[in-house]
């Protein structure tokens, strides 16, 4: 199974279900499926998991959820495991910051929660949102403010040209330029890499070996071994969007399985074994409700011909059928 065709027939089952779908698409869908017995089998699983009661039910939970009064805009469609392209989220309007939230003082260290995912106002007019296992220690000076991350935030940054804004990561520096960017720490065995993805105005990247790169809005950079890699991303999110680990969703485009873990046990807190390297190395592209994660485990291995298995207490373990 190829990942590009595990990932067309997520679309296939996501577009028959579509008011839009017609016989054009039909006929397109048959030749798609021509002499392909694997295709089709990819597709039915597909459908099988979009007409899972269960997962139709956590989805629609979270749905509910996300439209009481925290700021956050409606979903307009939902499923727990979506195809990333087919994926339709109302924007969120503008920066959110909760009533009875305290301003976080200088000096402060925040630690983000498993789940918890509001912002936090601090005391210049910005916010910082921490997902889960992450931290950062804030220091407001009269020259500059300086946050060091551990983990991954998101910024929404207020103006002010004679403090720069800057969040430092193993060793990398992300200066902003009046802007709103997530900062992603990745730990690597040859060394972390650090993703910047920037959703308004400007970010100057530093790498620890001094490289310097300006990324803007729809821009995302990655920093490896101190070198900067600047990529257009393919659907940018817009100005007043926030990353989708604050809504509750983890999205993946040709994710390795073991990253998709990670991302999933920093987010929920579950603990997930791989029992082999090939289980691993599957490759997943879609969007996973990070509050119901034996669903979302449940819905991978489904469409990929796995076995999940129940070890204890959110602990899982996944290995070939």
């Amino acid at each position: 199974m190829s990942a590009r065709d595990d990932r067309a027939a997520a679309l296939w089952a996501d577009a028959r279900r579509d008011a839009g779908w017609n016989a054009e698409k039909a006929a397109e869908l048959t030749s798609w499926l021509k002499d392909r017995p694997d295709r089709a089998e990819l597709l039915r699983r597909h459908e099988a998991l979009l007409d899972d009661a269960a997962l139709v039910w956590a989805t629609q939970r979270v749905a509910a959820r996300s439209q009481t009064p925290r700021g956050f805009g409606a979903f307009r469609r939902g499923r727990l495991f979506q195809p990333v392209m087919a994926a339709g989220l109302a924007a969120v309007a503008g920066v959110v910051v909760l009533a009875g939230v305290g301003l976080a003082p200088r000096g402060d260290r925040l630690v983000g929660k498993r789940g918890e995912t509001q912002p936090i106002a601090l005391a210049d007019g910005s916010a910082v949102r921490l997902n889960g296992l992450s931290e950062v220690q804030v220091e407001l000076g009269e020259s500059e403010r300086r946050l060091r991350l551990k983990g991954e935030g998101f910024f929404e940054v207020a103006p002010d040209k004679t403090r720069p804004f800057s969040v430092e990561v193993d060793g990398v520096r992300v200066t902003a330029v009046g802007t709103r960017f997530n900062v992603d720490q990745r730990p690597k065995a040859d060394g972390a890499a650090i993703e910047v993805v920037v959703f308004e105005g400007a970010v100057d990247v530093r790498s620890n070996r001094g490289i310097s790169m300006r990324v803007r809005a729809g821009e995302r950079a990655v920093v490896s071994r101190g070198v900067i890699q600047r990529a257009v991303l393919a659907h940018p999110e817009v100005e007043t969007d926030v990353p989708s680990w604050a809504k509750g969703w983890l999205e993946f485009n040709d994710a390795t399985l073991v990253s998709v873990v990670e991302d999933l046990e920093r987010a929920s807190g579950v603990r997930v074994e791989l029992a082999d390297p090939a289980v691993a190395r599957v490759l997943v592209s879609g969007r996973l409700a990070s509050d119901q994660p034996e669903n979302a485990l449940a819905a991978m291995v489904g469409v990929h011909g796995l076995t999940l298995t129940r070890k204890g207490t959110d602990q899982f373990v996944i290995s070939k059928s």
